[in-house]
């Protein structure tokens, strides 16, 4: 949503943000739902079952047709093949990837046009932002195949626990679909044609916390979709008041999920929590289906790879970065793209019967929780959305110091301004409140913290509940 659209939906009656937003709804449910979702869903009905050869064979078949489409009209891919003498002829199996170079999120934004393929047009892409919160962002074309395709893997894996479309469920995720500058209930707002409930993920604070139960067992919520820490905040408010929000289906993503924050949830919502890994790319999908550790590959729509340090791939079991290679984007195919996550192939079927591959659960964003200077407890998957329209940003890093201090760290790129600062701090206050004082500093680097890992929600304060204050979900450390 623009600018001026969401200050006219800002200031709009309740009443009105509701049918904006079931009339949005309704147009996307018309795209998304369509004779193409009908294929995709018949095929993954049988394809789960097929036979690693099987399943093999589909992604040789795919990746041939695409190596074929990139070759004629991607200009990167062109390139890069004429460089190294290859034809589409050369790279007809998974086995002849590594013939292609490793790309990076710096290569992509370093050439973007170069990887958008000739003759689509504009008006038939979706953009799909990266955060630019651990690098700078850019931007994903999508075609109008792969919005599809997302929508089918999204209801394919909420099918695994019997989450389908037309149940009632909740979102707690990162959009201002409430006006920060409302203080009272109701606390949510109602996409009739999806049957989705939109809860703020921007007031959750235990005075709020009776309005959002109680708008749940009104509408006979049954599942709820969330990040993470947004389903952890929800869950830990209840379970300091002593109560259970009973609920059929529970899927998060996003995030690195905790064992502290599935404990929790399932505790009070009396439920598995089943996670997936997705990303704007839409290279990969991966998905829990509840009967054993891991992570199934939704192998169909990509091929995953896992190489080492210097680009060798490990053997099964072994852990490395991930690279994917898309298999239906043809608007800006991404092959051998390197996503800037951890995991490693597991080995052995599943108790579940479906016969796709599986990864160990992934090395992502694992980051604190900032407290507003209101009580309100605020998930760092919210506050990356400030960072997408920035392409001038290297690396950031946010740091709470005190209740009403927000330090953002910036790593600038050639044309860093005043302007991206002006923006940064606008969009910040809109979400963490406008008592917060933030400060950006423009610094050098960010190192990693003692751990050797890199952070970018650092918050030095607890959480506090009603039975007492409890740790913030990791150490605290500031990165140097």
């Amino acid at each position: 949503m623009n600018p001026w659209m969401e200050t006219i939906y800002a200031r709009s009656p309740i009443a009105l943000q509701n049918l904006y937003i079931s009339l949005y709804g309704r147009r996307i449910r018309r795209q998304r739902f369509n004779p193409g979702y009908e294929r995709w869903m018949e095929l993954f009905e049988r394809s789960e079952r097929w036979t690693p050869d099987e399943l093999g064979d589909h992604q040789d078949r795919a990746l041939a047709a695409l190596v074929a489409h990139c070759y004629e009209r991607v200009p990167f891919y062109r390139k890069v093949m004429d460089e190294r003498r290859l034809r589409p002829a050369d790279i007809t199996s998974r086995g002849d990837l590594h013939k292609l170079p490793i790309v990076t999120k710096d290569i992509i934004r370093s050439q973007p046009d170069a990887f958008l393929a000739r003759g689509v047009r504009a008006a038939d892409l979706k953009e799909s932002p990266t955060s630019g919160t651990t690098g700078a962002s850019f931007t994903v074309s999508w075609d109008r195949d792969t919005d599809v395709l997302w929508n089918a893997v999204l209801w394919r894996h909420r099918g695994w626990a019997g989450f389908r479309f037309g149940a009632r469920y909740a979102s707690l995720l990162g959009r201002v679909v409430v006006p920060l500058q409302q203080t009272g209930a109701p606390f949510w707002r109602w996409n009739r044609p999806w049957n989705q409930v939109l809860f703020s993920s921007f007031h959750l604070k235990a005075a709020n916390i009776g309005a959002y139960v109680d708008a749940m067992r009104a509408f006979g919520i049954s599942a709820l979709e969330c990040y993470p820490s947004t389903g952890y905040i929800l869950a830990r408010f209840l379970d300091d008041r002593g109560e259970r929000l009973p609920l059929r289906h529970v899927v998060t993503s996003s995030e690195t999920l905790l064992p502290l924050q599935r404990e929790i949830m399932e505790k009070v919502f009396g439920t598995q929590v089943l996670d997936y890994y997705g990303m704007s790319e839409a290279v990969l999908f991966a998905g829990e289906c509840g009967r054993s550790a891991g992570y199934h590959l939704h192998a169909e729509i990509g091929i995953a790879e896992i190489v080492d340090q210097g680009g060798v791939p490990v053997p099964e079991g072994g852990h490395g970065r991930i690279l994917g290679t898309g298999l239906v984007n043809r608007a800006m195919p991404l092959l051998r793209y390197e996503i800037g996550d951890v995991s490693a192939l597991r080995p052995g079927e599943c108790p579940c019967g479906r016969r796709l591959p599986r990864l160990d659960p992934v090395t992502t964003k694992a980051e604190d929780i900032v407290v507003a200077p209101d009580g309100r407890l605020i998930s760092s998957s919210t506050l990356t959305h400030p960072f997408k329209p920035l392409d001038r940003v290297e690396r950031s890093q946010i740091v709470q110091e005190a209740l009403d201090r927000l330090l953002i760290r910036i790593v600038p790129r050639p044309g860093y301004g005043d302007s991206d600062t002006r923006h940064l701090i606008h969009e910040m206050q809109r979400r963490v409140g406008q008592e917060m004082q933030i400060r950006v500093e423009v610094v050098d680097d960010i190192p990693v913290g003692a751990s050797g890992k890199y952070r970018w929600v650092i918050s030095k304060l607890p959480l506090d509940f009603r039975t007492g204050a409890v740790a913030n979900l990791f150490d605290g450390e500031a990165g140097g």
